[in-house]
């Protein structure tokens, strides 16, 4: 569990199943997610709700009710890939960064990740703004498969080096930056053109 000033981001549960649905079930939020579905079902949102091997994922609370989610997940080439999303009656408030925030340092400091890749949708200028924030610099752009569009949507690649969340984050950036660093663009180098 972790603490921001004004979140708590735990574990998913089974209990969040129905609070889950009326948020993620909202179309404009699955959208702009890759891996929501629109329509969503309880058995859809169960499966949703287990992480996976290599995950973190979190449970967004503001003032004990769900709002949304963040976490990462253990790329092939050593980066860990940072997620987010929140219900669209949490937008614009600060609540993603605050999260992401939180993820990445909790990140840089308990994990062994040598940088993070995140993306955003061309129509998503909010998380893009999220992830400048963050300190996420451009890396390309390609195609991210939307499960609630049931198409592929152009989008934007970036990337934040180990050193660097170590310098906004306060951790050592530690010696296996370069060769996964170099992993993940050689991964990319396949999905994505450079702009």
């Amino acid at each position: 569990m972790l603490k921001t000033e004004r979140l708590t981001l735990r574990a998913f549960s089974d209990a969040d199943n129905a609070a889950f649905r009326v948020l993620a079930g909202d179309v404009e939020v699955a959208r702009m997610t890759s891996d929501i579905p629109h329509p969503i079902d309880a058995r859809q949102a169960e499966q949703w709700l287990k992480p996976v091997a290599g995950e973190l994922r979190y449970a967004l609370e503001h003032d004990r009710r769900l709002i949304g989610g963040a976490g990462t997940f253990l790329r092939d080439c050593g980066a860990g890939e940072l997620g987010f999303w929140l219900g669209s009656a949490w937008w614009g408030q600060g609540f993603a960064t605050e999260a992401a925030r939180a993820v990445l340092a909790h990140a840089v400091v308990n994990g062994s990740y040598a940088g993070f890749s995140s993306s955003h949708f061309d129509d998503n200028p909010a998380s893009r703004r999220v992830l400048d924030k963050l300190g996420f610099e451009a890396a390309g752009t390609g195609q991210i498969w939307s499960l609630a569009r049931s198409a592929s949507v152009e989008a934007h690649w970036v990337w934040l080096s180990r050193e660097k969340a170590a310098m906004l984050y306060g951790h050592d950036a530690g010696s296996q930056i370069a060769p996964a660093r170099s992993r993940w663009r050689a991964l990319t180098s396949r999905l994505v053109r450079t702009n």
